[in-house]
């Protein structure tokens, strides 16, 4: 009898509770070959690209591949159809893609939009400088961090010099094997106690002392004042032909050379630094890509932003006006946008993923975590309703009926996905580009993407199976009926 009670109870159970399930069980023998194909091809772009600006001109040259088409706001003479495939860019450090649908964009519209930039260490206006023995870089970091994550590693200096003339020169030393590298020194533990012993983690390392290793080796020229940043700066002019003046126009980071790779014995997730937001980033990019071809039904598109990690401000971020232009003038081209009230209308019908990260759940830490909302490594892609800290602040919080359109389309996809928050109440918090989109556009936001340990460190971790639910999902919708 009390058998009996049991199975009947555990039928109940399934009906009615729910449990988000391990996503590498609900995958079919195909999907899990695909799977690691795609977290392959996802190694190889975290490897080659290390900057917003080397992200974007990543997802152009794919584009280009796939047939997208670039298409410039201030050229109003081309109409777009349903089929075309077209691309936006700006500054270098945006990109937009589009596939054209049947209906018009005032009816209905997908767009997902990620972030390219992550946390890194800059190099200050007037960086160079030399002091016992060394010439070192002072350094600025960008975004929040561990500032002693980012120390006793290697780093790459990589980026763009705007010469006086107007002349662009890229800058990339310490991606080869062959070249050297720069590294952030800290103090050894036999001298750190009374330096170091006493403050707080967040400033073992203060921001100040943050000065990277770039050569030790006097110049030449014994006239010289200061022989060794004097030798540093002329490597540096043969090599790429600037001066010190030419710091003055310059995008110099710092980024980890971390080689990108594997992690476990079951090589069941990635590490590597900038998965935040690369994961989403790169899910989003060979989603629109892999679309089939034809026209969808609504047009679908895939931005990729600029300064989140400090605020999505600027001409690049997710608060600049750019992408309210892109999608003007995409609704214009596509015919039927003769009034302001229409492309408000293009707005409102617009309906967006905010393609982002969240913390998964660390073993080691799980205090500051829900156990009921935290997400798990391995269950799929993460939907977050909102995100922000404490009473709901800095957050877009997507709507009943938004959360209930996207449960009806991915639950038909059969996509692995789970419901979670940021931690728990109080105990910190984070915000996205969704709230500039819900507000600006008055458009439906959600938030979505993978779960992530050691985020915003030096060599971030994702899952296999975590990676390839967040691909079938943005590709469910903007495949969307």
């Amino acid at each position: 009898m009390s058998e009996q009670k049991d199975e009947k109870g555990s039928e109940l159970e399934k009906k009615l509770a729910y449990k988000a399930e391990f996503a590498w069980s609900r995958y079919s023998d195909d999907q899990k070959k695909a799977a690691r194909v795609l977290s392959q091809d996802y190694l190889v772009f975290l490897k080659e690209t290390r900057t917003e600006r080397e992200r974007v001109a990543f997802a152009e040259r794919l584009a280009q591949g796939k047939g997208f088409k670039l298409l410039d706001v201030s050229d109003k003479g081309e109409h777009v159809k349903p089929g075309d495939k077209v691309y936006y860019l700006n500054r270098g450090k945006n990109i937009a893609l589009f596939v054209i649908g049947e209906a018009p964009m005032t009816q209905q519209h997908q767009f997902i939009g990620a972030h390219g930039d992550f946390p890194r260490i800059d190099l200050k206006i007037h960086p160079l400088y030399e002091k016992d023995g060394l010439a070192l870089f002072k350094t600025h970091y960008y975004g929040g961090i561990k500032k002693y994550q980012f120390a006793t590693i290697p780093l790459a200096l990589t980026g763009v010099v705007i010469k006086k003339d107007g002349e662009a020169v890229k800058i990339d030393v310490g991606s080869d094997p062959d070249d050297p590298v720069f590294t952030i020194p800290d103090l050894l533990v036999h001298l750190a106690r009374t330096v170091q012993g006493e403050r707080k983690s967040f400033d073992t390392l203060k921001a100040e002392e943050m000065n990277a290793i770039a050569g030790g080796l006097q110049i030449g020229d014994e006239k010289a004042k200061e022989r060794f940043k004097l030798n540093v700066l002329s490597i540096l002019n043969e090599k790429y032909g600037i001066t010190e003046e030419d710091f003055h126009s310059a995008e110099l980071s710092l980024v980890p050379t971390i080689t990108p790779r594997y992690i476990g014995l079951d090589k069941s997730m990635v590490g590597g630094a900038g998965q935040d937001d690369g994961s989403s980033t790169y899910l989003a990019l060979r989603a629109i890509l892999d679309l089939p071809n034809g026209t969808p039904p609504f047009t679908a598109g895939v931005g990729i932003f600029d300064k989140e990690e400090t605020g999505s401000n600027g001409p690049t971020g997710a608060q600049s006006s750019w992408i309210r232009t892109v999608i003007s003038d995409l609704a214009a081209r596509s015919g039927g946008m003769q009034t302001l009230a229409s492309v408000h209308l293009a707005f409102r019908a617009m309906k967006m993923i905010s393609a982002d990260v969240t913390a998964a759940l660390d073993p080691s830490f799980g205090s500051v975590h829900d156990p009921l909302t935290a997400a798990v490594l391995g269950k799929g892609v993460v939907v977050e309703k909102f995100s922000g800290s404490g009473g709901k602040y800095g957050t877009n919080d997507a709507s009943a009926e938004y959360m209930g359109y996207i449960r009806r389309l991915l639950g038909e996809a059969k996509v692995p996905i789970q419901f979670g928050t940021l931690g728990q109440v109080d105990a910190g918090g984070g915000g996205t580009i969704a709230m500039f989109f819900a507000q600006t556009f008055n458009c439906d936001v959600v938030d979505m993407g993978v779960p992530v340990l050691n985020m915003h460190s030096p060599f971030e971790i994702t899952h296999v199976a975590d990676l390839y639910s967040g691909f079938l999902a943005y590709k469910a919708f903007l495949s969307a009926k």
